[in-house]
């Protein structure tokens, strides 16, 4: 017998046996945020005793992150096309380390607005961390390199991702086409806008070994192989000062994952509706959806996983939220693991400590200037490129002599 129906046969999950459990729900589980929701959908959003008592509700600005801390933020809980209420793909990482360093892994569409509710400083967020090529994790990247620039950002970008079966599927090349497309962009900002912002640095690993890839000011950040679509998909483990964080990014459950997530304190992990739920509510082809979810991990198998890694807290990601899904996904997930289970939305923000592991929302800010912080570096400039001979002509001057004459 295989590992996996070993495991099954032992634990009795729905399908290899008769075990059947029905979740309390309570309101909180259909109070989604777009709805209006102000907690974090759980089943125990606290675990552990908190040094000090967190405010029922994050606040920008209200709450330095504290020495020694993990704040996790999901700044894109969504799917490929990103909605209102969903951005794409991402997660926020900060550490309490003495340099307070940030860390994005994927960048999905709409996932920079989230951050921009956050008020927290653009300089620091230059380290990127790519699970794959797919462009709901990485179309916001261009955002982050050209846009953000405009915003303060003064230093290189870092982008860390997996090789590819062949070169032109690795992230160097990915890279590589970004700074092409942007190069317009980039020339437009010349003289104005740091050199130093205007260059995208990539480190491109074995996407097929788990192994270190950053390790810096106290953090330690390990990739390791997941099942998705093509050779080259990884997640992620964040270490630091004795507490941790696992991120599977788009996964088929896989035994990489199982064996780096070992003793994490947080455990964020995709969670596509069955084949049969998407069926039903889209009226769309069940074929076709057992296609899709063939790359990824439906609700029985990701309590599954939950079990044999025992996080402190789950947390289900990468979900379609409305109450039709959120609530069999948690009853599924939670008839496997009986630990805390979250099901992520957008803002969805996680402190984790020694003492505690806590899961709440985040008090969204929808308009927000940018905050720049200090730079990291001594800024140099370049020369403003020459304006084409044309303008001068065509030009309408911004404060006109009084005595012009206008003509049509």
């Amino acid at each position: 017998m295989d590992p996996v129906s070993s495991w099954c046969r032992r634990h009795r999950v729905p399908g290899e046996g008769n075990m059947t459990m029905t979740l309390a729900m309570s309101t909180a589980y259909t109070d989604l945020a777009y709805m209006g929701g102000t907690k974090a959908v759980a089943t125990n959003p606290l675990i552990g005793h908190p040094a000090e008592p967190y405010p029922e509700a994050y606040v920008p600005g209200a709450e330095p992150i504290k020495d020694g801390e993990i704040r996790v933020t999901v700044l894109g809980s969504g799917n490929p096309p990103p909605t209102r209420a969903q951005a794409s793909g991402s997660i926020l990482v900060e550490v309490g380390n003495a340099e307070r360093d940030m860390f994005i892994f994927d960048v999905g569409s709409g996932s920079l607005a989230n951050f921009m509710s956050l008020g927290l400083p653009v300089n620091s967020l230059d380290k990127v961390f790519l699970t794959h090529l797919h462009a709901d994790h990485t179309a916001d990247l261009i955002t982050l390199f050209g846009s953000f620039r405009k915003a303060g950002r003064e230093g290189p970008l870092h982008v860390w991702g997996g090789d590819g079966s062949e070169p032109k599927f690795g992230t160097k090349v990915a890279l590589d086409a970004i700074e092409a497309a942007c190069a317009w962009d980039t020339e437009s900002t010349r003289g104005f806008k740091s050199n130093e912002s205007t260059v995208l640095i990539g480190a491109e690993f074995d996407a097929a070994a788990t192994s270190v890839v950053y390790e810096q000011n106290g953090v330690t950040i390990t990739a390791f192989p997941v099942i998705h679509a093509l050779h080259g998909a990884v997640g992620y483990r964040v270490d630091f000062a004795g507490v941790s964080m696992v991120f599977s990014g788009d996964t088929h459950p896989c035994w990489p994952l199982v064996h780096a997530a070992q003793g994490t304190d947080l455990l964020i992990h995709e969670c596509f509706p069955s084949a049969a739920t998407l069926a039903a509510l889209t009226g769309g082809s069940i074929e076709n959806f057992q296609v899709v979810t063939s790359a990824h991990t439906v609700p029985k198998t990701a309590g599954m996983v939950f079990s044999l890694v025992q996080p402190r807290m789950g947390a289900l990601w990468h979900t379609f939220l409305v109450p039709a899904v959120v609530v069999p996904i948690l009853e599924e997930v939670s008839a496997v693991f009986d630990g805390p289970v979250v099901q992520t939305q957008d803002l969805t923000i996680f402190n984790i400590t020694k003492e505690a592991v806590v899961a709440r929302q985040v008090q969204a800010v929808p308009q927000a200037f940018p905050t720049v912080g200090e730079a990291k570096i001594e800024p140099t400039y370049g020369t403003r490129p020459e304006p084409p001979a044309w303008w001068a002509e065509a030009m309408i001057p911004d404060d006109p002599a009084p005595t012009a004459a206008f003509h049509l």
